[in-house]
């Protein structure tokens, strides 16, 4: 026998998926005709609860049906569904990256320090030594330590030592942390897949941007060029870019894969920009090989500062809620990145979510804690960065 239940149907304009109304209407139909007619089809009695189980498992399904079809879609595909995509592209979402910093340990000369070996820094985290490694004669010696997770410290701040070893006097980061990355978020990775198809190209800054963005460990990328006679300022620092030539800033990554990547994709008698310099040799020739000079830029950190005003009255606790909100945000799907306008607005919601009791009467941006307002504007040679410490949750006392 036929059935009166309403299909999905595939038009020109996407599915049309029958409504839960019609879908009862038309098991309800079906029972009548396979009892003879004239059945009770109020919903109270035992045919009617069965209908509007049997209605709700097949609107059910026609949901799943739907949300497969719309994974199809670039624009909106997530999870293994945007993976998937992605692969057409060649391109594989970015994994979680540790936390990096450079820790100096001085002490006697010959003394070792064991893998695994922790530093804290000011706020209590512990950095992990990835290799052992042996003071040199100079009585110092460089260690790389990692933290899982997107932790920032600033120079001077990785120097507490977990445990004594003889022979090692102090320890402490000359520069500043590089901070790790969350797993690649549905948003970035789409940007990223859409930026992709200059991937092949040559010469242009988008072909630039999506072959460095590409590079295991790069988390953020920033590229522009001048093609003018003359320098030119861009951004909210005003940052000065050379006459022809291509600027690229880029966060993670290795110095030597980026300056090789620049130099293949940026195109030829350019000029470079930026604090990071990389001999290049072109090795299509025996020695000795065309040597180059590439630039690029290692963005500064940029502290940025919050300033939440909540009614009074609010939860215990509210502070730290707030604050991880904020941080969550910051770093999260739509991450503060670098030549990016950041707007105190865009915090608000999250702020609510972390504590739906209290009262939310401002949120305040800025790049110091007297110079408050409602936007931060990142210059292009700028990494944004949050921390807890920079975050003043007040109460409206």
């Amino acid at each position: 026998m036929s059935t009166q239940v309403p299909n999905i149907e595939i038009t020109a304009a996407g599915l049309r998926i029958p409504t839960e109304t019609e879908i009862l209407n038309g098991v309800l139909a079906d029972f009548n005709n396979a009892f003879g007619g004239n059945l009770n089809l109020n919903l109270e009695t035992p045919q009617g609860q069965l209908a509007s189980s049997m209605a709700a498992i097949i609107a059910d399904k026609n949901n799943l049906i739907a949300e497969l079809v719309n994974q199809v879609h670039p624009d909106y595909a997530d999870g293994i569904m945007q993976d998937a995509v992605a692969k057409i592209y060649f391109l594989e979402r970015k994994q979680a990256a540790d936390s990096v910093v450079v820790c100096e340990f001085v002490g006697l000369a010959g003394t070792t320090i064991p893998q695994g070996f922790i530093v804290k820094d000011a706020a209590g985290n512990d950095w992990r030594l990835q290799r052992e490694v042996s003071i040199l004669e100079s009585g110092r010696v460089n260690g790389t330590l990692v933290l899982p997770g997107r932790v920032e410290a600033r120079a001077g701040t990785v120097s507490q030592m977990y445990q004594t070893i003889v022979g090692l006097d102090r320890v402490s980061n000359p520069q500043d942390a590089v901070p790790g990355r969350l797993v690649e978020s549905r948003a970035d990775f789409r940007d990223r897949r859409q930026r992709s198809v200059a991937i092949n190209a040559h010469g242009t800054p988008q072909a630039v941007y999506a072959n460095v963005f590409a590079l295991d460990g790069v988390s953020d990328v920033y590229v522009a060029d001048n093609p003018k006679g003359e320098a030119v300022t861009v951004g909210a620092s005003n940052y000065s870019l050379k006459p022809h030539s291509i600027y690229a800033a880029v966060v993670g990554g290795d110095d030597t894969e980026i300056a090789q990547t620049l130099l293949r994709y940026a195109g030829s008698g350019c000029d470079f920009n930026g604090n990071t310099e990389v001999t290049v040799y072109d090795d299509n020739y025996t020695d000795p090989k065309p040597a180059y000079e590439v630039s690029f830029m290692r963005p500064q950190p940029l502290p940025v500062y919050f300033r939440v005003k909540v009614e009074r009255g609010a939860p215990l606790g509210y502070q730290d809620a707030v604050k991880q909100a904020v941080i969550k945000a910051f770093n999260g799907e739509q991450k503060a990145r670098i030549g990016a306008n950041i707007y105190a607005i865009r915090f608000v919601t999250p702020i609510v979510q972390s504590v739906p009791q209290a009262h939310i009467l401002d949120v305040e941006i800025g790049t110091s804690a007297g110079n408050m307002g409602t936007t931060v504007a990142v210059g292009i040679d700028q990494l944004p960065t949050i921390a807890a410490g920079n975050i003043e949750v007040v109460s409206d006392d």
